[in-house]
């Protein structure tokens, strides 16, 4: 995933989409502010994105919709080289999944000095605008990239789209800093505060199985 696991939610990087979303649906449906948030968050919760609902109910414009939303500042996110580090040591072809568009990731990936370190982005024109956590999402991931669920190892902040990916036999990780009140979801294997600390045991493991 790319979105608070990649950089800490703290940042705030989403909270500008999270708003620039609600201004777009005011300003196209022509509503006041505070009805075009209900919308957004209505579909973002029956659809998986607030871009699928529009796109159904509205016939909406996805590029449009994606080049305003990710029109953003994104001066607080800077390299990460511990991060870039783990994360080439790493096995196996890496691909960045994300529900967002390849321009918007690649300048997050740029920003975080990560740009090099992955095979591929998986974005949502990529899966045909069918977001995460919908099935035909993820077996669009695994098809393109002719991946077998069992070998993959998906990290992501949200619960929800981590469920889809275990169910088809991935191995979960779940990144959150608020590991408060989890109940134990059948469908997540593992569970760090970030993906930093993630990173780190993995290569432990590999470390000491290897020795």
């Amino acid at each position: 995933d790319l979105d608070n696991t990649l950089y800490s939610p703290e940042l705030k990087i989403f909270d500008q989409i999270d708003l620039r979303m609600k201004i777009f649906i005011s300003q196209k449906l022509d509503i006041p502010i505070e009805q075009a948030f209900k919308i957004q968050k209505d579909y973002y919760h029956s659809y998986g994105t607030t871009l699928y609902g529009l796109m159904k109910n509205y016939n909406c414009d996805p590029n449009e919709f994606l080049k305003f939303v990710h029109d953003i500042n994104f001066d607080k996110l800077e390299r990460n080289e511990a991060l870039y580090k783990k994360i080439s040591l790493l096995p196996g072809c890496k691909v960045v999944y994300t529900n967002g568009d390849e321009d918007y990731a690649n300048k997050i990936l740029v920003k975080l000095g990560l740009d090099k370190v992955f095979f591929d982005i998986f974005d949502i024109r990529k899966a045909n605008f069918v977001p995460k956590p919908k099935a035909e999402s993820i077996l669009a991931l695994l098809n393109k990239y002719k991946l077998k669920a069992e070998n993959c190892v998906y990290f992501e902040d949200l619960e929800k789209n981590l469920k889809t990916g275990h169910d088809y036999g991935m191995t979960t990780i779940h990144i959150s800093k608020n590991q408060k009140n989890f109940d134990c979801a059948g469908f997540i294997n593992f569970r760090f505060k970030t993906v930093n600390d993630a990173l780190d045991v993995i290569h432990k493991s590999i470390f000491n199985y290897n020795s």
